[in-house]
C-alpha cells in the first residue's frame, strides 16, 4: 500500500503557485518595459511654457479627399504651431536657422514634385481662409487667435479659430473645397 504524505503534496502545490506568480510578474514587467520603450520612442517635442493651456482647431487635408480635424485640442500656452502639429501627427521637417522648420512630411505623406504641405489660417471674422505668410515656428495659438509679429517685430494678433495643413500644389485653393479666401484676416 502506498502512503500519501500530505506535507509533500502541499509542498508541490506551493511550488506551483509560486511558479504562476513568477510567470505573471515576468509577463507584467515585460509589458511595462515594452510600453515604456514605445512611449520614449515616439516622444513629442517638449517646450517650456509659462503655464496654462489654449485650445486649437487644426485640420489636416491629405490631398486625397481625407480630412482630419483635431477640434478643441488643448495645448500648452506658448507652443508654436510647429509644436502643436508635431504633437498631433508624425512630422518630418528640416530646420533652417533663419527660416525655422519646413515641413516635409505629415503622417507619411511626403512633399514631392508639384505637391507639398501648405499652411492656411481660418479668419473667424471673415469666415474665410488665408494662406499663411508666416512660418510655422512664429505662429503661436492663443485664447484670442494666433499671435505673430511683422517684419519690424511688432506683434500681430490674427482673429483665427482654426489652422489647416493642406497637401497640394501652388494653386492656392483653400483647404476645404468651395470655401472663401481672403488675402488677410480683418481685425
Amino acid at each position: 500500500m502506498t502512503e500519501i504524505n500530505p506535507n509533500k503534496s502541499r509542498f508541490r502545490s506551493n511550488k506551483f503557485y509560486i511558479g504562476i506568480i513568477l510567470v505573471a510578474a515576468l509577463a507584467l514587467s515585460s509589458w511595462y518595459g515594452a510600453s515604456y520603450y514605445l512611449q520614449q520612442l515616439y516622444v513629442k517635442p517638449a517646450v517650456k511654457t509659462g503655464g496654462g493651456v489654449v485650445s486649437l482647431n487644426l485640420l489636416f487635408n491629405y490631398g486625397n479627399g481625407t480630412l482630419r480635424w483635431n477640434n478643441s485640442t488643448s495645448i500648452p500656452a506658448g507652443w508654436s504651431l510647429y509644436d502643436a502639429t508635431a504633437s498631433l501627427s508624425r512630422v518630418e521637417a528640416s530646420n533652417d536657422p533663419t527660416y525655422g522648420h519646413f515641413v516635409n512630411s505629415i503622417d507619411g505623406v511626403r512633399s514631392s514634385g508639384q505637391s507639398y504641405w501648405l499652411l492656411w489660417i481660418h479668419c473667424a471674422k471673415d469666415r474665410a481662409w488665408m494662406f499663411s505668410q508666416w512660418g510655422v515656428d512664429v505662429l503661436k495659438p492663443t485664447s484670442n487667435g494666433l499671435s505673430t509679429a511683422n517684419s519690424l517685430h511688432n506683434p500681430i494678433l490674427l482673429s483665427s479659430d482654426a489652422v489647416a495643413w493642406n497637401y497640394g500644389g501652388s494653386d492656392t485653393a483653400p483647404p476645404i473645397s468651395g470655401a472663401s479666401k481672403v488675402d488677410f484676416c480683418s481685425n
